[in-house]
């Protein structure tokens, strides 16, 4: 009995795995196109952004309505630690946590037993690390 379950956690484990190879890619990676409100996006024209985990390391990448001349990159202030960091997918959500009326970009690292969250805050042309001046409700 204790081989069948070993036998099946090894397979589960390894088809999540198969399974985000298939959805994020290697390294992982993950697109969205959102209004944020930077250079003159639109419904027609949103900003589109690239979340990736290179090197244990989450990397947005922000092209303005679509315009790569305008690219900006934004990096969480810590590495993703642990067995499979590396394979750690990295997504992306949009929504006002400050309360200015302005999207805000909160990046959810989905570890294995758990997610972390990392908000940058909208400061109208692009994002930024929150301050202890900045009331964050999630």
């Amino acid at each position: 009995m204790l081989v069948l379950w070993e036998l099946g956690s090894f397979t589960l484990a390894w088809g999540l795995a198969r399974y985000d190879d298939i959805r994020y890619g290697n390294p992982r990676t993950y697109q969205t196109n959102s209004v944020v409100g930077h250079g003159n996006d639109s419904p027609l024209h949103p900003t589109h952004f690239i979340a990736i985990n290179l090197n244990r390391q989450a990397i947005v990448v922000e092209f303005p309505a679509g315009n790569p001349s305008g690219a900006q990159s934004y990096v969480v202030p810590y590495y993703i630690l642990g067995q499979g960091g590396d394979l750690t997918p990295i997504t992306l959500e949009f929504r006002d946590v400050t309360g200015d009326g302005k999207p805000d970009m909160i990046i959810h690292i989905h570890l294995q037993t758990q997610d972390q969250t990392f908000v940058f805050v909208n400061d109208g042309n692009k994002f930024r690390p929150p301050t202890s001046k900045d009331n964050i409700h999630l």
